[in-house]
């Protein structure tokens, strides 16, 4: 089984505004509940979702198209390591974005990641096409 989350959409909104809010620790924290981020490769990542903390490190950096990270529950570790990486690719003045969600061992780890990437992949979707005035670019 390819235990993988991977969901999809076209965002009306350039590719450095979408990139912004994957890979900063202020337009993470536009769609999560809190985040930090060290946004270089081995940087600390940290993130809360609801009651859930979330830490890990980056495992690749491309800017403005790609930032993978390792993703693990610090309370409560995963049996396996698994990784979350978004890919920003341009189209015009709108950016194609994918989220993957990679190494999760288990049905019930697959279904309680794809539960909740269901629940915080269109909260992204919807900061991203936010008024720009109020959008974080990245640096």
């Amino acid at each position: 089984m390819d235990a993988r989350v991977e969901l999809q959409a076209e965002i009306d909104a350039p590719r450095e505004v979408v990139f912004a809010l994957v890979a900063t620790a202020e337009g993470l924290a536009r769609w999560l509940d809190a985040a930090s981020i060290e946004p270089r490769p081995g940087g600390a990542v940290r993130l809360r979702l609801l009651d859930a903390e979330v830490a890990g490190k980056v495992v690749a950096l491309d800017e403005p198209q790609h930032i993978s990270f390792s993703w693990d529950y610090p309370a409560e570790p995963l049996a396996t390591p698994s990784v979350v990486a978004f890919d920003a690719i341009s189209h015009g003045h709108r950016t194609h974005l994918t989220l993957r969600h990679v190494g999760l061992a288990g049905r019930r780890s697959l279904d309680d990641h794809e539960a909740l990437w269901r629940f915080w992949f269109p909260r992204l979707v919807a900061a991203a096409q936010a008024p720009s005035s109020m959008v974080v670019q990245a640096s």
